[in-house]
């Protein structure tokens, strides 16, 4: 689950091959648009990249270190990159606070036991998320850590931006991805959002490459804060092993904020 300290960062990946995640080109990348647009992208180019994206908003891997927050960082990706979208500029969020706003829904205060991306959400959508100049990340969790309650009213105001979450696939006890979702996570990242997905080690989805010669026919690219460097993980991995998936979108600057309708869970 998201997921065992034991295990994260610590679970091997595959590097791209000879055959690297090239950028779509211009006339084969879909338009980056809404909800909608990412789910009716009829023709799927065979590679798609975001790397050039995140590098044009100055966006890098940033590492975990040795604390159990990989979800928290990749959930914290997908917010910024959704966040750097629509503003055009680059604001790195707090997962300290993030992890903090977690925290609260589950009770949990003294261990970095790994997060849900369910629990990072709800925490998100109560308590809002801050910069990472407000609130630094720590070499280890402090269980005395109560953000002041003037830096939560300001993290609190990063929800009148409208982001929305789009699962693809909430979390089950049960590891793998349908063909619809496999599709999906293919489709989302055509439309130019990152994925962020779950497993024994959660990653943040940045690319697809299709290749035969690769087990389950090619390769994610991703974001991973375990390594602090983008990697790769293969097709099969990916549906054999993603537990859950979630996708951030925003308006552009122009456009009125358009608030969640989908919510965190469906099920409370």
């Amino acid at each position: 689950m998201n997921r065992p300290i034991a295990l994260c960062c610590l679970l091997p990946s595959l590097v791209l091959g000879e055959a690297p995640i090239a950028r779509a080109a211009a006339d084969e990348a879909p338009a980056i648009g809404t909800h909608a647009a990412a789910d009716h992208i009829e023709a799927l180019p065979r590679t798609v990249d975001l790397r050039p994206a995140l590098a044009e908003l100055r966006m890098q891997p940033r590492r975990q270190g040795g604390r159990g927050t990989c979800s928290v960082f990749t959930t914290v990706a997908a917010l910024e990159f959704a966040l750097s979208r629509r503003s055009g500029r680059l604001e790195p969020l707090s997962p300290e606070y993030l992890n903090w706003a977690a925290n609260q829904i589950t009770g949990n205060h003294a261990h970095d036991r790994g997060q849900f991306f369910h629990n990072l959400l709800k925490g998100f959508e109560k308590f809002g998320i801050c910069s990472e100049r407000e609130l630094p990340y720590a070499e280890r969790i402090d269980p005395a850590l109560a953000p002041s309650l003037e830096l939560q009213a300001h993290a609190r105001r990063v929800l009148e931006q409208g982001l929305r979450v789009h699962w693809i696939r909430r979390w089950t006890p049960e590891q793998g991805l349908s063909d619809e979702q496999f599709d999906q996570i293919k489709r989302v990242l055509a439309a130019g959002w990152p994925v962020a997905a779950g497993s024994d080690h959660s990653r943040l989805l940045v690319g697809y490459a299709d290749q035969p010669d690769q087990p389950g026919g090619g390769q994610f690219a991703t974001m991973d804060s375990g390594s602090g460097r983008f990697d790769a993980v293969s097709y099969e991995f990916a549906k054999t092993k993603i537990g859950d998936a979630f996708w951030v979108e925003s308006s552009p600057a122009d456009e009125p904020a358009q608030h969640n309708d989908e919510g965190n869970e469906s099920d409370d």
